[in-house]
């Protein structure tokens, strides 16, 4: 029966050792001749991305991947970020069960980053040696097959099992890497990974991987309700002291979470289900305006040019919503008159969102 965690189907050979050997027999002709042997190659994704990772010139040899984010910034990202914030809880919360396991589970931003570790401790320390910790950069552009930039790469789960890894300073491990998910538009915004030694491989640890994904995916679910139940009272404020202007109010990604009738009308957004694609289509100038807005958090004024309207373009004031700490989203106001309303931070109250 086909599991509704969309596990993919795999089998641990009986006989790991030969195997591996016969994978690694294959690796070593296609790095000598960039070929692969009628019946002897490995599986068609793993050759296929060795084929991408020679495309790529990467180092076969390599044995160390690179740091390219700070332990400092690693720490805002847990304590700051939804992905972050949400990975550290689910965990923290495994950490126990993989510690008797002799395995580590790590979570990566969609770039292939290491962000967060919990498991075995003397695995941890090996996995030091290559790097797989907090700050190393395990995407496939650069360290070729693996748990991490593999499923990110391909957009789905997979395993990737000792010698079927194209570096060589990572064919002693097992990976079984998943992609999250965000519940919002279900774009991959990072990545779960199980790595543990290559003689201990196991099938069940592909949909331990899969399910831990699925978790933080829900507990993301559950951060952005807070954040969007604060973004509709910010909206609820803002409507009471702008009743006759068009109001909006985006998300930290710059989708459309409320807006009022005015808005929808003078921007022709009338399509509810279309209504995020069409403001970035039709406006995006003013996307860009809320992307920087997000970024530095400074209140800003821009002219809008309108479709099918008579006066041809509208003034509107973008400002964010949140601190710079945590910035929950943008309001856009157009102003019914000729003056744009300042939308001032001392007079704009913040709907934060409710802490579990």
């Amino acid at each position: 029966m086909k599991s509704s965690l969309n596990v993919p189907e795999i089998s641990i050979p009986d006989d790991i050792s030969a195997s591996l050997r016969s994978t690694e027999a294959a690796w070593e002709r296609f790095i000598s001749t960039g070929e692969f042997f009628e019946g002897d190659e490995p599986r068609e994704v793993i050759a296929e991305g060795w084929q991408r990772c020679k495309t790529l010139g990467i180092d076969p040899y390599e044995e160390r991947a690179r740091s390219v984010i700070s332990y400092e910034e690693v720490d805002a990202r847990l304590h700051k970020e939804n992905l972050g914030l949400s990975g550290k809880v689910v965990l923290d919360r495994m950490a126990q069960t993989v510690e008797d396991t002799g395995h580590v589970i790590v979570l990566a931003d969609k770039a292939g980053r290491i962000l967060y570790s919990v498991g075995h401790e003397r695995v941890r320390d090996q996995l030091e040696s290559i790097n797989f910790r907090p700050g190393g950069d395990w995407s496939e552009e650069f360290v070729g097959l693996n748990g991490i930039g593999t499923p990110l790469a391909l957009g789905k789960p997979e395993i990737i099992l000792g010698s079927e890894h194209y570096c060589e300073g990572w064919k002693p491990w097992v990976c079984y890497g998943a992609p999250i998910h965000n519940p919002s538009d279900h774009s991959i915004i990072g990545c779960i990974d199980i790595t543990g030694p290559v003689g201990k491989a196991q099938a069940e640890a592909m949909a331990l991987s899969v399910s831990i994904a699925h978790s933080i995916e829900f507990y993301l679910s559950t951060v952005l309700l807070r954040r969007r139940e604060s973004l509709r009272g910010t909206y609820a404020t803002l409507e009471k002291r702008f009743p006759n202007d068009a109001l909006l109010v985006l998300d930290e990604t710059g989708n459309i979470i409320v807006a009022n009738n005015a808005s929808l009308k003078l921007l022709e957004l009338s399509t509810p289900s279309l209504m995020n694609d069409a403001f970035k289509q039709l406006y995006p100038e003013l996307s860009m305006k809320v992307s920087e807005c997000l970024q530095t958090g400074k209140e800003s004024e821009c002219r809008v040019n309108l479709y099918n309207s008579i006066t041809g373009s509208a003034r509107c004031a973008i400002k964010p919503i949140g601190d710079k700490d945590d910035r929950l989203g943008i309001a856009i106001l157009f102003p019914s008159g000729k003056t744009v309303n300042k939308l001032d931070a001392e007079q704009t109250p913040v709907q934060k969102p409710k802490s579990n």
